[in-house]
């Protein structure tokens, strides 16, 4: 089995309103993808797993 693709809050990315950036956590790729919004990340998340991701 695969491992699966990773949601995170990034702390060290903080948005300007100080919040924690989201981010994917992909296996086989060495950094983890930000996104803007957490939505926008579930979405990528969501494409990623139905094999429709490009990354």
């Amino acid at each position: 089995m695969s491992e699966p693709v990773r949601v995170l809050l990034l702390p060290d990315a903080a948005d300007r309103e100080g919040e924690p950036r989201p981010a994917l956590a992909v296996p086989g790729h060495r950094l983890p993808l930000i996104y803007p919004t957490l939505a926008a990340a579930l979405q990528a998340k969501r494409e990623l797993e139905a094999g429709h991701g490009q990354t």
